[in-house]
């Protein structure tokens, strides 16, 4: 029986670096893999917040914009304000001339004997104006005389004022109300009109409720009128005293 020889073996030797090779490929296989993983999210994300910068940047444009039209909105409700305020100080202004100009043809009218009243010596108007942190008052008395044949009056004014003090009718005659070197009365002297100033002083406490004129001609009786303390502090009373014969 025919012997069969064993069958032939080779040894080969193993390349070096071989199994690196293949360690590295996978690697870089996997890095790309995770790249383009990462580079695809990133771009995903770009491309969603492209449309959100835009909404953002346009509601920035309009809000702006709102707070442009607030502003102009605001400054033509300040100028509008102001020019209100002059048209009413204006308004006033004329108001007060108009009145001011009727009390001066009011009062010319009566100088040159133009209205029904009786001709004689009458006290025309009479003001008082408070002096402020006292209790104080400046007053204008206005006397006239109407009659065509007028000679020149003179004499002596006084005022006295009637009111309550202590919840009390009380009354305040010239001495109490004026200074010492006065107290015998304001003169007058005129042929036609005469505007006399002076002051009085209220006694504390006291209320007044009318002031009494009284002329005192040199010559003549004595002539007294009043009227309300209210319509003379506004300026707009009026009293006329005819002369006695």
């Amino acid at each position: 029986m025919p012997v069969t020889p064993p069958p032939d073996y080779s040894v080969r030797p193993r390349l070096p670096g071989s199994h690196g090779r293949r360690v590295v490929a996978v690697l870089l296989a996997l890095l790309l893999l995770g790249a383009s993983f990462t580079l695809g999210r990133w771009s995903a994300g770009r491309g969603a917040t492209a449309p959100g910068q835009a909404a953002s940047a346009a509601a920035q444009d309009e809000i702006q914009a709102l707070k442009q039209q607030l502003a102009i909105v605001q400054r033509d409700r300040q100028v509008m304000r102001v020019a209100t305020d002059a048209l009413r100080r204006t308004l006033s202004d004329r108001g007060a001339e108009i009145e001011s100009l009727r009390a001066d043809l009011a009062f010319y009218t009566r100088l040159i004997g133009g209205d029904e009243q009786a001709p004689g010596l009458s006290v025309a108007a009479l003001t008082l104006s408070p002096v402020a942190g006292t209790r104080g008052y400046t007053f204008t008395v206005t006397l006239l005389q109407t009659a065509r044949d007028s000679k020149p009056v003179h004499g002596l004014m006084t005022l006295a004022l009637q009111g309550v003090q202590g919840g009390r009718a009380a009354r305040c005659a010239w001495a109490q109300l004026a200074d010492a070197r006065q107290r015998d009365g304001l003169p007058f002297a005129f042929k036609y009109f005469q505007q006399v100033h002076g002051m009085l002083v209220l006694p504390p406490g006291f209320v007044p409720a009318r002031i009494h004129v009284t002329l005192k001609p040199a010559g003549g009786a004595a002539f007294t009128r009043d009227l309300a303390w209210a319509g003379t502090l506004a300026g707009k009373d009026t009293i006329h005293v005819p002369q006695n014969p």
